[in-house]
């Protein structure tokens, strides 16, 4: 498992899912990988993606997209939501300063 900054790479991807999440942005996976860029690959995230759902952290909807079309949307799931929320807050910021 590869790490970015004190986080694991799936750790990282549910993070940025929340990042967009608590500012009522819908969440898919081009926009994902787009906002992900520099920290992890396109194939990262969607192993994470995979990982995620099998452990209940992120819940996956089918609905319209920002561009209108219709797509997969994820989310943190309401069970992983305080784990998720802890842990961006406390490494959010030391994992986008890696990015620099």
């Amino acid at each position: 498992m590869r790490k970015v900054g004190p986080l694991s790479s799936d750790l990282v991807v549910a993070c940025k899912i929340w990042d967009f999440q608590k500012e009522g942005e819908k969440v898919e996976f081009i926009k994902l990988v787009k906002g992900l860029k520099g920290l992890v690959s396109k194939s990262t995230v969607l192993t994470a993606l995979d990982t995620l759902s099998d452990w209940g952290i992120i819940k996956t909807e089918f609905g319209e997209t920002e561009a209108g079309r219709a797509g997969r949307l994820y989310y943190v799931s309401g069970e992983a939501e305080a784990m998720v929320r802890e842990t961006y807050e406390r490494f959010w910021d030391r994992v986008v300063a890696e990015k620099r």
